[in-house]
């Protein structure tokens, strides 16, 4: 039987709210008969969930639960703790610290990934779990939110706005796979297109959503970015997806990384405190680093041929110079004669500085 509002009350009106918080979670971590937990291992799991109380204090809030809740110990040393056999087990309501975080940095970092629906519905959720981690500034897990941070290699590029009707629109056709009606503005055109579009996944690169997809009955893969769609209607045709189609495997492929060639063996010439964090975080597998002289080392591996590589590399501007392949290392003394010119001074720039100069020596 379900113990008396009163007598519940009675317990829980003797502490503040992370108190109520810590005799909730203490009923959860019981088993049922035979299974037991000892008070070691209660103590311990508390303390993961943010709760820093003394064996003795667990001690007496177990047996200040056992009077109203069908809990009992054994005879066993150490002693353990089981819900009675033939008692009934109540479905406590609320959630506990390290649930409350999961939803709260959930909806910091999930958000774009998850279907409109499914964000309404949580919405009851987060709201409790930001009330309970309000509640109980005292538990360790209460600031965690505010401890960290996922950051982006490169500026903070904010991410272009994507209408939530036609977000969800998308999202439904992807879930019960059906065709998609689709007005949209390629980049290289911006005019306006109508496709016929069977979306296959959703990718997020760099803050920009990506629909993977083919047009009408078509089979080669098309990425039509979510932010360029102005219109999308869900069809009730059923979305044909190409045999064999992966995913993983699509990526892998370097679809979502601007392939300009294939594989090549990468050979450059690094400042030596340009490439320290390649120690850490290879570019392959095969990466070697050879020292050069006391400033300077090697790198060889073997990598895709992408821009993104090239944007890698330029990023370290003259800290780097490129050797092999030798198609790479041209392209990239084109670039450097093109930055020189647009860098140079202007010429009236330059004959003030000359002429500043002859003052100065005469």
């Amino acid at each position: 039987m379900f113990p008396s509002t009163e007598r519940f009350s009675g317990i829980l009106t003797m502490h503040e709210n992370d108190t109520i918080l810590r005799l909730m979670t203490m009923l959860r971590l019981i088993p049922r008969h035979p299974r037991r937990i000892e008070t070691a291992d209660i103590e311990r799991k508390l303390h993961d969930e943010g709760f820093h109380v003394t064996r003795r204090t667990i001690q007496r809030d177990l047996l200040r639960l056992a009077r109203t809740f069908p809990i009992t110990s054994d005879e066993h040393r150490p002693m353990g703790w089981s819900w009675a056999q033939d008692g009934a087990i109540i479905d406590l309501p609320g959630m506990d610290p390290s649930m409350a975080l999961t939803f709260v940095l959930a909806e910091s970092f999930l958000a774009p990934l998850l279907p409109h629906t499914t964000l309404r519905r949580m919405q009851p959720y987060l709201r409790q779990a930001r009330k309970v981690l309000d509640s109980m500034p005292g538990n360790d897990l209460h600031g965690w939110p505010t401890k960290v941070r996922v950051i982006h290699r490169g500026p903070p590029l904010q991410p272009p706005d994507i209408d939530n009707t036609i977000q969800e629109a998308v999202q439904q056709g992807l879930m019960e796979g059906h065709r998609l009606a689709v007005a949209y503005h390629p980049r290289t055109t911006n005019k306006r297109e109508d496709y016929e579009v069977n979306p296959l996944e959703l990718v997020f690169k760099g803050g920009i959503a990506y629909l993977v997809c083919t047009l009408w009955n078509y089979t080669d893969i098309k990425q039509l970015a979510l932010h360029r769609i102005r219109q999308v209607e869900v069809l009730q045709t059923p979305a044909a997806v190409p045999e064999g189609f992966d995913l993983d495997r699509y990526i892998q492929e370097g679809e979502f990384m601007y392939v300009v060639g294939k594989q090549i063996r990468l050979e450059a010439i690094f400042d030596r405190g340009a490439a320290f964090h390649l120690h850490e975080t290879p570019l392959s597998a095969d990466q070697t680093i050879t020292d050069l002289d006391d400033a300077r080392v090697v790198v060889q591996a073997t990598v895709q041929d992408t821009a993104e590589l090239r944007w890698w590399l330029l990023g370290f501007g003259a800290q780097v110079e490129v050797i092999a392949p030798a198609p790479l290392r041209q392209e990239f003394q084109k670039m450097a004669l093109g930055m020189a010119a647009v860098y140079r001074p202007p010429a009236h720039a330059k004959r003030k500085s000359d002429a500043g100069a002859v003052r100065k020596e005469s």
